[in-house]
C-alpha cells in the first residue's frame, strides 16, 4: 500500500468516525480549499509532512508511522467512539481483512457479469446471422 493510499484510509476514517461530513469538510477543518485537499490526496501535488501532521492532529490514535513507513496499523490502540463502542485493534484488523476478501470477491463477481454478458452478446450476433430467434437463444438468461 502507498503512503497516499494510507492517507485515504486515514480520511475515510475520519468521515466514519464523523469529525468530518466529506472530504470538502475535512479540508476545511484541515485549512485547505476543497481543490488542494483534492490535489494532494490525489498525488497531484507532491505530498507535505504538513499535511500529515495536520491530518495526523485530527485524532491522536492515528499512527503517523503507518502513514509515512507503512510500520505498524492506522491506529495505535483501540478507538472509543463514543458511549456508542469500543473496538479493539485486533478486532478493527480483522474487519479490514475481512472487507479487503469481500472487495476481492464482489470484484471477480463483476469480472464474471462483464464475461457474461460478452458472451451473451456474442451468442446474440451468432443466432442473429444464422437467422434463429436470438429471444430463445438466451431464454433464461438474465442479468
Amino acid at each position: 500500500m502507498t503512503e497516499l493510499q494510507r492517507i485515504k484510509k486515514v480520511v475515510n476514517w475520519l468521515i466514519f468516525i464523523e469529525f468530518a461530513d466529506s472530504d470538502k469538510d475535512l479540508a476545511e477543518k484541515l485549512g485547505y480549499t476543497k481543490s488542494s485537499f483534492s490535489q494532494i490526496i490525489n498525488g497531484k501535488v507532491p505530498l507535505a509532512e504538513k499535511f500529515i501532521k495536520k491530518l495526523c492532529s485530527t485524532d491522536e490514535n492515528i499512527n503517523e508511522v503507518w502513514i509515512t513507513e507503512g510500520k505498524g496499523s492506522m491506529l495505535k490502540e483501540e478507538y472509543n467512539l463514543g458511549s456508542q463502542i469500543t473496538i479493539h485493534k485486533e478486532v478493527l484488523d480483522v474487519l479490514k481483512a475481512q472487507s479487503e476478501s469481500l472487495k476481492s470477491k464482489d470484484k471477480q463477481i463483476d469480472e464474471l457479469l462483464s464475461l457474461l454478458k460478452i458472451q451473451i452478446s456474442k451468442t446474440k450476433k451468432t443466432d442473429a446471422r444464422r437467422g434463429e430467434n436470438v429471444s430463445s437463444a438466451v431464454a433464461g438468461l438474465s442479468i
